[in-house]
C-alpha cells in the first residue's frame, strides 16, 4: 500500500470535478442548441441524420461486434459489475468506497427509469438488430455505462500511482462507455438524443454525488490500492 500526499491528491479530485461540471455544462449547452427538434414525432434532424449515417455503413461483421459492445452494457452486466466493485472495495476494508459506488449506480438508474416514465418517448421505428421494450428517453444503457465509467474513473484517477497509466486507462474506459451508448443508436432501438440525454444525466448526477461524497469524506491522506 501507498499513502498519498494530501494536495495532490486534492487536486485529482478538484480536477475532476471541475471536467465533470464542464461535461455537464456541454452536453447540457448541446442538447439545447442541436437537439432541442429531437422529441417530435419521428425524432428531431440531428436523431434522423444520425439513423441514417448508422444505417449505412452497416454490415455482418460490424453488426455482430456492435451487438457484443451494446449488450456488454445490459442492466444484468451493470448488477454483476457492481455487485463485484462492491466487493472488492470491501475485501481491502474500503467499505465507504464501497457504499458510495453501489448506492450512486443504484440512484442514477432508479431516476434513469422514472425519467423514461415521465417522458414517455417511443422509440425509433426501424430494423432493430435487439429485441428491447420499454420507453426511449434516456437512453438506460447509456446511463448506467457512463455512470460506471465515470465513477471508475475517479476511483483510478484517485487510487493509481502511475499518474500516466491512470490517465491512460480513464481515456479507455471514457472511450468504452460512450461506445457503449452509440452502439445503441446503431442498433437502432434509440435515437442519439436519448443517447446523449443519457450522459447528461449520467455526467450531472456523477458530479453531484462526487461533490457530497468527498465533501463528507474529506480525508487528510488517501491510500493508493496499486
Amino acid at each position: 500500500m501507498y499513502i498519498s500526499d494530501s494536495d495532490n491528491n486534492k487536486n485529482t479530485v478538484k480536477y475532476y470535478l471541475y471536467l465533470l461540471g464542464l461535461l455537464s455544462i456541454g452536453w447540457i449547452t448541446f442538447f439545447i442548441i442541436k437537439l432541442r427538434d429531437s422529441f417530435v414525432t419521428g425524432g428531431g434532424k440531428f436523431d434522423n441524420i444520425a439513423i441514417n449515417y448508422v444505417s449505412s455503413i452497416r454490415n455482418h461483421t460490424l453488426n455482430k461486434l456492435v451487438i457484443i459492445v451494446s449488450k456488454s452494457g445490459d442492466t444484468i452486466t451493470a448488477i454483476v459489475f457492481t455487485i463485484l466493485v462492491f466487493a472488492f472495495f470491501y475485501i481491502i476494508r474500503r467499505k465507504k468506497e464501497a457504499w458510495f459506488y453501489a448506492i450512486t449506480v443504484l440512484i442514477i438508474a432508479i431516476i434513469s427509469q422514472l425519467l423514461k416514465f415521465i417522458v414517455k418517448r417511443p422509440r425509433p421505428t426501424g430494423n432493430w438488430l435487439v429485441n428491447i421494450h420499454g420507453y426511449s428517453f434516456p437512453s438506460g444503457h447509456s446511463v448506467l455505462s457512463m455512470t460506471t465509467a465515470l465513477l471508475i474513473i475517479y476511483f483510478v484517477l484517485t487510487n493509481l500511482r502511475n499518474k500516466g497509466l491512470a490517465i491512460l486507462l480513464s481515456i479507455l474506459i471514457y472511450i468504452y462507455g460512450s461506445l457503449v451508448g452509440i452502439s445503441r443508436v446503431y442498433v437502432g432501438v434509440h435515437y442519439i438524443s436519448d443517447v446523449v440525454g443519457g450522459w447528461t444525466l449520467a455526467t450531472i448526477c456523477v458530479f453531484i454525488s462526487l461533490l457530497i461524497f468527498n465533501k463528507i469524506n474529506n480525508k487528510k491522506s488517501t491510500k493508493y490500492i496499486l
